[in-house]
This record gives structure tokens, sequence and C-alpha cells, in this order.
């Protein structure tokens, strides 16, 4: 864990006309594809902290992926601490691999590209928006074939709702007693209006490991913690 004060950089319209931007990377920030970021603008007087995810993670650069708060502008003096929460573990041995959102914008999954693409991964990507700088290697599917995924992938990574995750189910194409043929992670989607600490509850859903926190537990799972027949 880190604390960093730096400036947004600049501003960029992404994901179906969300703002985003882009920070430097802090030094000897480990920020793995899943995990998040804590940010204050201490000009701004903000009273709870910003969830920040990545789009794209270099050594030196982090896009963030929208929304950002409408009175950040370039050169607004951010006060940064992370990472935070569980990421996502590609398996080493995974060589087909699938991202797959049904209902947003596959940003935040977007930074698995560049780990699968160096692993020499071939990536299937499912969803309804597609990024406009997608590298050429990646296919991409719509979410109504999302059932016939986990078939081919060795690994599925998923970005939900919290709210979609009893119908996800039936988007695989999974009977009940089934389980899917792949490993599969999801980004439980949800508010974290408490940073961290699991401290309010807000966050709190229902595995079948018992009660579980998204900011602190997740917000990456394992997809057979959760109930799916």
């Amino acid at each position: 864990m880190i604390e960093a004060v730096l400036d947004l950089l600049d501003l960029r319209l992404e994901g179906e006309g969300q703002v985003g931007g882009r920070i430097t990377c802090p030094p000897r920030l480990a920020l793995k594809p899943g995990q998040y970021l804590l940010a204050h603008a201490p000009a701004l007087q903000q009273t709870l902290p910003e969830v920040l995810f990545p789009s794209r993670l270099t050594p030196s650069e982090i896009q963030l992926a929208p929304p950002l708060p409408p009175a950040w502008l370039p050169g607004t003096s951010l006060k940064l601490r992370g990472p935070n929460g569980k990421g996502f573990h590609v398996p080493p041995s995974a060589r087909r691999v699938a991202l797959a959102t049904l209902d947003v914008h596959p940003l935040r999954l977007l930074p698995l590209v560049d780990l699968a693409l160096a692993r020499g991964c071939e990536i299937v990507l499912v969803t309804p928006f597609v990024p406009g700088d997608l590298p050429p290697e990646i296919e991409v599917l719509p979410p109504s074939q999302l059932h016939d995924v986990p078939t081919w992938a060795d690994y599925l990574a998923l970005d939900l709702p919290s709210e979609c995750l009893p119908s996800l189910p039936d988007r695989l194409g999974l009977k009940p007693g089934r389980t899917l043929a792949c490993a599969a992670e999801v980004l439980v989607a949800t508010q974290m209006p408490c940073g961290g600490p699991a401290e309010c509850g807000v966050c709190a859903i229902k595995t079948r490991l018992g009660w579980k926190y998204v900011c602190r537990d997740g917000p990456v799972f394992n997809l057979n913690h959760f109930s799916l027949d």
C-alpha cells in the first residue's frame, strides 16, 4: 500500500461518452487488473474518496476508467492510496482467455488484454461496446454469444453490476446444478462509499462462503463462490 500526490494529466472521452483520465504511475505501485485506487482532491474538499479503476496500466502511466467527478480538471491534484482490494488472477496455464461484460463498457477489463497478449494467449471479448483502440488480435462477440464462451476458454473474466449476478446462469446457458467448464472470476461493480475498511456494509454481498464485502474481499471474486444453480 502506498500513498502519493499526483496531478491529473488530462481527460478523455471513453466508454460511450463518459470521462476518463490519465495519471503518472506512482513509483513502486504494484496495481493489478481489477484492483482499485482511492483518490481525494484536497482542494475540492471531498467528503468521500473516489474509487478509481485502471483501464490501462503501463510502468509510467495509468489510464483511469470513467466516470470521473465533473469537478476534476486537468491539473487537479489528487491524493491517491492503493492498491486496494483483490484483483484478477489469470492462471499461468491459460492459453484461451475470454473477457465479458453484459451491459457496461469493458474498460475495467482492458488491463487484462496486455497481460494475456504478453503470454501469447488467444483472446475473445464479449461486449455490447467495442473500444476504439482494441488490438486487432482480439475477437469481439456480442453478449448473446456468451453461453458459447466457457466451452472454448481456459479462463473467463467478467465485469458485472452486483444486481446482474442472479441472471448470470441464464446468460451463461447453465442448467441447474451445472458449473462452468473453465476457471472464472467476476469483478462485482457496486457502491463502495467507505473506501476499503468495510465499515459501512453498503457493499456486502452474499456468497457461498457467507457475506463478503466488495471493497475488502473483492472487488474480484471466484465465480464459483456464487450460487449459479
